[in-house]
């Protein structure tokens, strides 16, 4: 009688094996997927990171030559107005020569 029940209690294992098979794979994805999205997320916020510390590294670095680059550029700015008031003394200083010659 025992062996009887042990043989019955075995065919309902090996009969539900594929479900349990099925529900533990299933587990398993769910856990894999899980788990791909975190590593998703903290790989994205690393990366978020390092961007904005290169970002603020770049601007750090260049600072400098952009300060150097809009102090040329001031002094050009200059230079290009007081060319532009020469110019205009000269033109002034050519029309009163012309009429020093005709008076």
């Amino acid at each position: 009688m025992g062996s009887l029940v042990f043989s019955l209690f075995s065919l309902f294992a090996i009969s539900n094996f594929p479900a349990r098979r099925k529900a533990a794979i299933e587990k398993v994805k769910r856990v894999a997927d899980a788990l791909s999205r975190e590593v998703d997320e903290a790989m994205q916020m690393d990366l978020s990171n390092s961007i904005e510390k290169l970002q603020r590294f770049v601007e750090l670095v260049g600072r400098p030559y952009q300060d150097s680059a809009q102090q040329r550029l001031n002094r050009l700015s200059e230079i290009q107005e007081e060319l532009a008031n020469v110019e205009n003394k000269l033109k002034t200083l050519k029309i009163e020569i012309q009429n020093l010659h005709i008076s």
